[in-house]
């Protein structure tokens, strides 16, 4: 019942809001219409500077909305990456922590699960307010192959190109698992990696 309700007033909104907008048009055409009568009563000499004035304002002030507006976007999108990029490097430090641990080495020292875990939601829970779309995606599919290490790689390389497109970056000429071969020690691991990935996805 309550979504019939809801469902009804969308409707009616829909409608008033039509209903006006056609007022609203019907008003603007007899105004243009009135202009236009009006106009072909003045002679050319102050009709054609007339005509030439009113666009050359209306043009001027269109073009100075649009590059206040864009510049706004500019000045919001650069606020938004700093954000961004502190969020991003935040969680691939803290994915760096988690490999460092496996590879004594590097220098890794054993990883702190329960911290490590605070961290990772931490910044999760960050990433909703400032990740793109793209990078919520790659996040879920992450989380969700955590405990299949093929698996997780590939999510992290998804995740990884999708920080970088968010943050203007292009991720041309990055051939495919680039990221994945940074991970891995040698080529010989990398083409283990390619033989139990095409293991996996063949059919049974």
């Amino acid at each position: 019942m309550l979504k019939f309700f809801s469902s009804l007033l969308v409707v009616l909104f829909a409608f008033v809001f039509l209903v006006v907008l056609s007022i609203i048009g019907i008003h603007l055409w007899d105004l243009l219409k009135a202009v236009i009568e009006g106009a072909k009563t003045l002679a050319p000499e102050i009709y054609v500077p007339l005509v030439v004035t009113l666009t050359t304002a209306a043009l001027g002030l269109a073009a100075t909305l649009f590059t206040q507006s864009q510049s706004r976007k500019r000045e919001i999108d650069a606020a938004h990456r700093d954000k961004k990029i502190e969020v991003y490097f935040g969680f691939l430090k803290n994915v760096e922590a988690m490999l460092l641990s496996a590879n004594s080495e590097l220098g890794g020292s054993e990883l702190d699960g329960t911290e490590f875990a605070k961290k990772h939601v931490e910044l999760r829970t960050m990433a909703v307010l400032w990740g793109s779309t793209g990078v919520l995606k790659a996040l879920k599919d992450f989380a969700h192959n955590g405990g299949s290490g093929h698996a997780a790689m590939l999510a992290l390389e998804s995740l990884q190109r999708e920080m970088r497109k968010d943050i203007g970056l292009s991720n041309f000429g990055l051939e495919k698992y680039f990221f994945t071969k940074l991970i891995l020690k040698s080529e010989d691991e990398f083409k283990k990696f390619l033989l139990v990935l095409d293991s996996n996805t063949k059919p049974r």
